[in-house]
């Protein structure tokens, strides 16, 4: 399963994925599938856990590297906002800082037997909440798989320090 940068592209059917020939859905077994996709060019990864019926699917993107105050106090306070704020509206879903990461994560419980479409769909509702939160921490941070030069760092130009 592929999921495109920005927008989605898929391969397969999703609907067709976890079906039999009759359309009745195949269960899965326990034990863990894992899988990753691309949103705003930050790498999502997922991992979809099977245990005597339950089924949780998690899902963790790195969204770029917390600033330290030596390279900008106003970047730095800036993302610890957005974060902040963040958490507070949203519903599961959290960004933190985990090794000097910035992390957005949720463990979200998928109903029984699961659905390739119940899967894209849990996905989908926990992405779009988290836009906007996205295009703020964009203001201070260029997302990890964008483009850059090389050597170049991920924090916007107009937060860093002047060299001396």
């Amino acid at each position: 399963m592929t999921f495109g940068s920005g927008g989605w592209a898929l391969p397969i059917d999703p609907g067709s994925v976890l079906r039999d020939g009759s359309g009745k859905a195949l269960p899965l077994a326990d034990g863990t599938t894992q899988f990753d996709f691309r949103y705003r060019d930050i790498r999502f990864a997922a991992r979809v856990e099977v245990d005597h019926g339950s089924v949780t699917l998690r899902v963790v993107g790195d969204v770029g590297p917390m600033p330290y105050s030596a390279e900008s106090t106003q970047a730095r306070a800036g993302l610890t906002r957005i974060c902040a704020v963040a958490n507070e509206s949203l519903v599961g879903a959290r960004l933190r800082v985990a090794q000097g990461r910035i992390l957005l994560g949720k463990d979200i419980t998928l109903e029984t037997p699961p659905t390739a479409t119940a899967l894209v769909s849990a996905v989908v509702e926990f992405i779009l909440p988290t836009r906007p939160y996205l295009e703020l921490i964009s203001v201070y941070l260029r997302p990890p798989l964008a483009p850059a030069r090389a050597g170049e760092t991920a924090l916007q130009p107009q937060w860093r320090k002047p060299s001396r």
